[in-house]
């Protein structure tokens, strides 16, 4: 006789594969780059992007979830509704285990909720490794570059016109379409290269450089300093245009935090 196909065995593996890969996944997100330089360096582990490892660690984590349901409801139905039934009728036995339970989940909810440490040295490590990724010579000119198509780069970058970049290109052998469309991440993918790769190639023989990239660096404090203006002032000034800063923030940083290309910022502070 053959024998029955088995729907305990079924979730049982189904469970053991989504742990692991939930656990290998999330290992890896945890110590990933942040997505702007991922994006930039065409990050991969082991042939997947941050987009690719963040896809397998959801769908696996419902995965999961689903199957622990189905365990739970399907499989064990009977025994967990055997269990409920007599608990209730017989009270909570276990009162020790109970208590010490419900307090350790009430103190892990609180210190993550309120980033008490040592929950929040967690997400710090997080952070140090995320961080660590980037080398002053491979970040980005502004935040997310690799959506820029080749006009608006052309905007961005002092002293090189539209032409001057597709000379560049052309001389470095670089396949593209069209300037006012094709992005430097869909260049870089026909390239089979990285769009850290193209804006190198753009730009590494011209000495041209994107406006404010070196300024972008120093705090908003430094910054203003050299300018002889007030911090005070600028501050205000960039609150009342809603953008939110803090003197020893990099002027990058405001940027990225606020969505906003550090040029508009030179020129906004400068403008005044």
């Amino acid at each position: 006789m053959k024998n029955k196909f088995s729907w305990r065995a079924f979730i049982s593996f189904g469970l053991t594969y989504s742990f692991i890969i939930i656990l290998f996944s999330g290992s890896i997100l945890y110590i990933a780059p942040p997505g702007r330089y991922a994006h930039w360096v065409n990050w991969q582990v082991i042939g997947l992007t941050k987009e690719g490892w963040q896809a397998l660690h959801t769908i696996f984590s419902y995965t999961f979830v689903v199957l622990s349901v189905f365990h739970l409801f399907t499989v064990n139905w009977k025994a967990f509704l055997s269990y409920l039934k007599s608990k209730t009728q017989n009270g909570i036995n276990k009162k020790k285990e109970f208590i010490f339970s419900t307090s350790a989940f009430i103190i892990f909810f609180l210190g993550v909720l309120f980033a008490i440490p040592p929950f929040q040295s967690v997400m710090d490590l997080s952070e140090y490794f995320t961080e660590s990724w980037e080398k002053a010579e491979e970040q980005p000119p502004v935040p997310h570059a690799e959506l820029l198509t080749l006009a608006e780069l052309s905007e961005q970058i002092k002293n090189m016109n539209l032409e001057d970049i597709t000379t560049s290109l052309n001389k470095n052998q670089i396949k593209y379409d069209n300037t006012y469309t094709q992005t430097l991440s869909e260049i870089a993918l026909v390239n089979e290269t990285t769009p850290m790769d193209i804006y190198q190639k753009i730009t590494q023989h011209s000495g041209t450089r994107l406006q404010g990239s070196g300024i972008g660096r120093k705090s908003l404090e430094t910054y203003v300093n050299e300018l002889g203006k007030d911090i005070d002032d600028v501050l205000i000034l960039l609150e009342n245009k809603g953008i939110k800063a803090q003197k020893e923030q990099t002027l990058k940083e405001i940027g990225e935090n606020n969505n906003v290309i550090p040029r508009d910022i030179f020129d906004l502070i400068n403008k005044e």
